[in-house]
């Protein structure tokens, strides 16, 4: 062994005269030769703290790479132990347990640092107005990673000393370690060591944007460098964070909190500068001469790297920075649950963040659309004009240009998960400008020619704008709705008719005037015979009707028509009862028919309208109030002996309310225009809705006078019910026992 060799080599040259004194004499002096060397490797090194308003980052630093050589030492300080057992000496105990050793030297000078960067801290924290990448001074975020690099190799000695030793020799000599209590030291300062973490991460994010000052369009790319850069060192900064280890998890509570928030503020001031640069850098091409859109490969990649620092750093917190595992031991260590509610709302501020920044996106996809929608405008014109022409495959040129100059580059240029949001924003304005400029004045024909066109292109739509290609996508409102419009402006004018009673013989119809009109009572029945119907209506009486002139009575008439009358092959009869004079209960008791007609008439939605009138003297006749009944709620007379036999109906008299009326009707306005039957359908609602009414006062006259001059004022056209009237009228009158055809 070393020790032997030494003993009798002294022993030869006769400088010692036992073997014992010559190893303790070697003892003391390897002993005293290590505790020189550490006074002389400190003393080499004048490291001064003492200043805290003059705390020398030089100084630091280099105070900390002699603290980082010391720690990479640690890997061969086995190989020193067991060198120096061989004299019989504790190289461990004598470095680091002894007095003045390198512990002592260490711990002194790490806790004077630290306790004068304590308030050099609280300077350099306070926001500044110079103009500097961050809002706080540079030397916070120098300081902290020193100060974080410090600690970290701290901890790496103690730990390689702990696992050297034997369990028993740490426990005996721990207690002499000050270095041990290093946790403690750093307690005060941990806090804004954290503070320089999100300085660093508010510093990078910021400098992302301004390195893409310059982006070089490259087909084979979807992103730039800055993104992945920013998202590399940030996912970094949070690992390095959770590699400290400090046994304070409030500490890590509070991080938890600091980082998350930070990151997502400097997510959402990302994408906002990001789609700042798009209009700053001029990459949303403007339109050129032919007015077509031209997709910016470098606004794709913008987008793109939106996207990218979104799910790849953003969405990744939860796990970067172990929410259930902090979480979960704050709640032990406090012995409560109260903490999970941090969790929720740490992930809601990660979810509010993602929201801004699909916002942003969105914000950039609509100016993309708008100026899509005003290159398509002079495409759509001209496509109604060829459909006005009956031209074959005329919108053949319109699906040529969304697909391939629009959506063809941006599936090219953009993610997928992009694709499908942006395709949707150009499905979105298409239909706008289809709408927008669909023609309002022409035939059925054309509209339906251009519903089969649209199919097509909601067809084609659909498919490009799903985000998983083999799942259909939500329905889109705006497809239905336009799909709704064309397929109304299809509809012949017969059929509009049809929709208009459907959705005012509604038990509520929101498009009546609520007023207190009386009440019509009669019976109505049919009977097939060869195939043919025959419709019976028993006119009755009315009941509290309204008063029409200025001695409180009216003088009033039901006129009956089968509508629409274009239905029928041969346009049926509008019949009319005697004028009752002077009354607001009138008895009518009269039955009128009309034979021979098609068993088709039955149809959904096709109605007999009663109207009640009052007869005018010196002016026109008023509108009291209608009905309408559906044909297919009309009764048959087969178990019936005769209508007598048929149950009484009482029904409201209503009036229609012409600033609220079906949608339909409007359909049918636009189209008088140029239609006969609509404009004479429009012409005989219009009379009705335009009659003035009597008081519905029953008790006094106060009104009859100002009533009567209104009426003199009205300008409809005298003796114009709804339908055709005949100069002659079919009218039976019947006794109870008499019947009259």
């Amino acid at each position: 062994m070393l020790i032997e060799k030494t003993i009798d080599t002294l022993l030869q040259l006769k400088i010692c005269s036992n073997e014992a004194t010559i190893k303790t004499h070697l003892e003391e002096t390897i002993k005293t030769r290590l505790q020189t060397d550490i006074n002389d490797l400190f003393s080499v090194h004048s490291f001064v703290f003492n200043d805290k308003n003059d705390i020398r980052l030089n100084t630091v630093r280099e105070f900390l790479e002699f603290v980082k050589k010391l720690a990479e030492s640690m890997s061969i300080i086995n190989e020193y132990q067991q060198l120096f057992s061989s004299f019989n000496i504790s190289y461990i105990k004598t470095c680091f347990f002894e007095t003045n050793s390198a512990d002592d030297r260490l711990a002194e000078l790490t806790r004077c640092l630290l306790k004068n960067m304590i308030e050099h801290f609280q300077v350099v924290l306070k926001p500044t107005v110079k103009a500097t990448p961050s809002i706080y001074d540079p030397n916070l975020i120098e300081n902290s990673r020193l100060l974080l690099n410090l600690y970290v190799y701290l901890q790496k000695i103690i730990t390689s000393l702990r696992d050297i030793l034997e369990t028993r020799d740490w426990q005996i000599n721990a207690f002499k370690f000050q270095l041990i209590e290093y946790h403690q030291w750093f307690s005060p300062i941990m806090i804004f060591v954290l503070e320089g973490f999100a300085a660093c991460i508010r510093q990078v994010m910021e400098r992302a944007v301004e390195d893409d000052n310059e982006i070089i369009p490259d087909e084979n790319i979807l992103h730039s460098q800055s993104p992945i850069a920013v998202t590399c060192i940030c996912i970094k900064l949070c690992q390095e964070w959770g590699s400290i280890d400090y046994p304070d998890i409030n500490i890590h509570y509070t991080a938890l909190i600091k980082l998350t928030k930070t990151i997502c503020e400097q997510c959402q001031l990302y994408a906002r500068r990001k789609a700042h640069k798009l209009s700053e850098n001029k990459y949303f091409t403007d339109l050129n001469p032919t007015q077509s859109f031209n997709v910016s490969k470098k606004l794709c990649i913008l987008v793109n790297d939106i996207e990218y620092v979104k799910r790849n750093l953003l969405l990744s917190l939860p796990d970067l920075l172990n929410f259930s595992a902090v979480i979960n031991k704050m709640n032990e260590n406090y012995d409560s649950t109260g903490f999970q509610q941090t969790k929720v709302t740490l992930e809601r501020l990660i979810a509010t963040a993602e929201h801004e920044m699909d916002d942003v996106v969105k914000l950039i996809f609509e100016h993309v659309g708008t100026l899509f929608y005003v290159s398509l405008k002079d495409k759509i014109s001209g496509y109604y004009e060829d459909e006005k022409r009956k031209k074959v495959d005329s919108m053949k040129d319109i699906n040529e240009y969304i697909d391939q100059e629009i959506l063809h580059k941006l599936y090219k240029g953009l993610e997928s998960v992009q694709y499908s949001h942006v395709a949707c924003t150009i499905r979105i304005k298409t239909l706008q400008c289809l709408r927008e400029l669909l023609p309002l004045q022409e035939p059925p024909d054309f509209y339906e020619c251009v519903l089969q066109s649209f199919e097509r292109l909601a067809t084609y739509f659909e498919s490009v704008c799903r985000e998983e290609p083999h799942i259909p996508g939500p329905p889109c409102e705006e497809i239905t709705t336009f799909r709704h419009i064309l397929q109304e402006f299809a509809l012949s004018t017969e059929q509009l008719q049809l929709l208009y009673f459907r959705e005012i013989t509604q038990t509520y119809s929101p498009h009546e005037r609520l007023t207190n009109n009386g009440i019509i009572v009669f019976r109505t029945a049919y009977e097939i015979v060869n195939e043919l119907i025959t419709n019976y209506v028993h006119i009755l009486s009315c009941r509290d009707l309204p008063k029409m002139d200025v001695f409180g009575a009216s003088d009033p008439y039901v006129i009956l028509e089968l509508l629409p009358s274009t239905l029928y092959p041969k346009r049926p009869k509008e019949y009319k009862t005697n004028t009752i004079k002077r009354t607001l209960d009138p008895e009518f008791n009269e039955l009128f028919q009309w034979h021979h007609l098609p068993l088709n008439v039955r149809t959904s939605d096709a109605v007999l309208r009663l109207s009640v009138w009052n007869k005018g003297t010196v002016k026109k006749d008023n509108f009291i109030g209608e009905c309408f009944i559906p044909l297919t709620s009309i009764e048959s007379l087969k178990n019936c002996a005769s209508i007598r036999d048929v149950p009484v109906s009482e029904v409201l008299l209503r009036r229609q309310n012409k600033n609220a009326q079906p949608r339909v009707f409007e359909l049918i306005r636009i189209r008088a225009k140029f239609d006969q039957e609509a404009a004479l359908f429009l012409k005989q609602r219009a009379c009705a809705m335009a009659s003035e009414t009597g008081s519905d006062d029953r008790n006094s006259s106060g009104s009859y006078a100002s009533t009567a001059l209104r009426s003199l004022s009205c300008i409809m056209p005298c003796n114009i019910g709804f339908g055709f009237r005949s100069p002659a009228h079919d009218r039976l009158d019947i006794d109870d026992d008499e019947e009259t055809n």
